[in-house]
């Protein structure tokens, strides 16, 4: 993914969080997807998670076999592919086009890491990430335990934002 994308991709999730007031850390992404007109539904047959359109509205499809945080994550993931590649809120047209399609998640496809990005950037944004880095640097090492713990999120994904903002060595 370019620069380009990775910075629409970031001011997106940005304004999605600003325009319905949402507070960092995120403490129930469910109620999220309420606001929204949307459902969450838990789904044996997921693989970790999909979308799909229900009319006007949308139904997020989880498995049961993920923790808590990798939920969040995947839920937050379904809706980067909800705004971004079906077009709800942000493109009418496409949201219009949309046939009951299906977003899974599956390999690795450029849809795939931009909804990947908009997860991370809406469950972390960068201004609040780089705070929260910041409380938690030990001598020459941050703790990016500290930085999941705050955000809700696995340690792997605290980790991979920061090091996607450059704030962390690969």
């Amino acid at each position: 993914m370019d620069n380009a994308t990775r910075t629409m991709i970031n001011s997106l999730a940005q304004d999605i969080l600003s325009s319905f007031d949402i507070q960092v850390p995120i403490q129930d992404i469910d109620e999220f997807v309420g606001m929204l007109g949307g459902s969450i539904q838990t789904d044996i047959s997921s693989t970790d998670g999909s979308v799909v359109k229900e009319g006007d509205s949308f139904r997020i499809l989880v498995s049961p076999f993920q923790d808590e945080r990798r939920r969040r994550f995947t839920i937050a993931h379904e809706l980067g592919h909800l705004f971004l590649h079906m077009g709800y809120l942000t493109n009418m047209e496409l949201w219009e086009r949309q046939d009951e399609n299906i977003y899974h998640r599956l390999g690795s496809s450029e849809k795939e890491y931009q909804a990947n990005e908009f997860a991370a950037a809406f469950l972390m944004p960068q201004n609040e990430y780089f705070k929260v880095m910041n409380e938690n640097i030990i001598g020459n090492k941050v703790n990016t335990s500290k930085i999941a713990e705050y955000f809700n999120v696995s340690v792997e994904a605290a980790s991979n934002r920061g090091k996607f903002l450059g704030y962390l060595k690969w």
